[in-house]
């Protein structure tokens, strides 16, 4: 088990308190014990770890991104001295690269500055319209974060020097919203890369918006008048992450991501304390669901290959149960991300709870590509039209789990 990516909790606090957070408002309150900033001491025995497992498994590259909490509250000084540390341990045998995620509340001209300086890539989230966002994005006072985000993305945009580092915008859907006017707000303040995310839920705890059970699909609805609105305008100065990786998936195949496409996972997130942990979304599953018991101070990165959790995540699509097995859309789905899929009752042999509105949107894709392809092309490919009621009608009669 080579690992690649490293997601690393640098802090473990937030100046923001967003609504859907799967780290604080999701029942896991394990981060009330993380220190609050992650030690020298710990960074120090984490890339010790890095380095000899990047030895042991001969790589010649790994990523560091910082995450959190709101990682810029690891302050300055603890970049520049991680950066540094990461490349006299690592260079000349292994690359390593830098990213963060941030809400952006915290940039300025100088946080700009030191990532120009150390090539450090990095991702704000926004959450569309200023009443959009301003809904969920919030402050521990209440008070919307929208002005401070747009204020640093348009400076981000307007500083020539970023272009290789800003990877664009995370825009959680909220299916109140009109995607129309989410979309357009996006081309206005002049956007080049957005992805947009599903929030977290599992089968006993849906998101918002779907009731177990239900056959309804709003998740799949926004998307869709979304995906119409950038398909039909054949918007290519705006790249849509999750519309390119379903076209690229159901045309050409090949390895996915950990919430699309089922493609093995080499991430392991390390806590701010120093824990080894599963993906961190994992947290929605339990109080207490991503303490496995390693510790960057007493194993080794190889050591994780132990635990069953750590296995489940990275091996990606291996792990779907029967009824994903059996679905015409697996190969680009991969069953969904793994903690959608979590049940008390099942554990993680269910379908996602976002089955249905995958599918609806998987199929719609599909068929909106389909249709701009020359019949002849069609059959040489052995690409026939699929609708969402056809495709959910191949589904095994005995599912597994209740449907979503």
């Amino acid at each position: 088990m080579a690992v690649h990516t490293y997601l690393l909790k640098v802090a473990s606090r937030c100046n923001l308190n967003c609504s859907y957070c799967y780290v604080y408002n999701m029942g896991d309150e394990s981060y009330r014990a993380q220190p609050y900033r992650m030690s020298p001491e710990t960074v120090a025995a984490l890339l010790d770890r890095v380095g000899r497992h990047c030895r042991e498994e001969r790589l010649d590259q790994v990523s560091f991104i910082f995450h959190g909490g709101e990682p810029l509250l690891a302050g300055q000084d603890f970049f520049r001295d991680f950066v540094a540390r990461a490349r006299a341990l690592l260079q000349p045998d292994v690359a390593p690269a830098f990213a963060l995620e941030t809400n952006g509340t915290l940039l300025t001209a100088q946080w700009f500055d030191l990532l120009f300086e150390l090539d450090i890539g990095f991702g704000i989230s926004l959450d569309g319209t200023p009443a959009a966002h301003d809904a969920n994005r919030v402050n521990h006072a209440g008070a919307g974060s929208y002005r401070k985000v747009r204020r640093a993305i348009e400076t981000a945009l307007a500083d020539p020097r970023l272009d290789h580092l800003f990877g664009g915008v995370l825009t959680v859907i909220d299916p109140g919203t009109d995607p129309i006017d989410v979309y357009r707000h996006h081309r206005e303040i002049g956007l080049r890369r957005c992805d947009f995310l599903l929030p977290d839920g599992t089968r006993d705890s849906p998101p918002p918006w779907l009731a177990p059970g239900s056959e309804d699909t709003p998740y799949a609805d926004w998307l869709i008048a979304l995906f119409d609105q950038w398909f039909g305008n054949e918007d290519t100065g705006l790249s849509i992450r999750i519309f390119e990786d379903i076209i690229r998936l159901v045309f050409r195949g090949g390895s996915g991501t950990d919430s699309l496409g089922g493609g093995e996972n080499d991430m392991l997130v390390i806590e701010t304390d120093g824990g080894i942990e599963p993906v961190d979304v994992l947290k929605i599953c339990g109080p207490g669901f991503t303490k496995v018991g390693l510790d960057v101070r007493r194993n080794e990165i190889s050591d994780a290959a132990g635990v069953e959790l750590i296995r489940l995540y990275q091996q990606g699509a291996a792990g779907l149960c029967a009824t994903c097995r059996a679905c015409p859309v697996r190969g680009v789905c991969g069953g969904g991300y793994l903690p959608h899929r979590y049940s008390a009752a099942n554990g993680f042999a269910n379908p996602s709870v976002y089955c249905r509105d995958l599918m609806k949107l998987i199929t719609h894709v599909r068929g909106r590509v389909l249709a701009t392809i020359p019949a002849p092309t069609r059959r040489k490919l052995a690409l026939a039209p699929l609708s969402y009621r056809e495709a959910a009608a191949l589904l095994p009669p005995e599912r597994g789990a209740p449907a979503p």
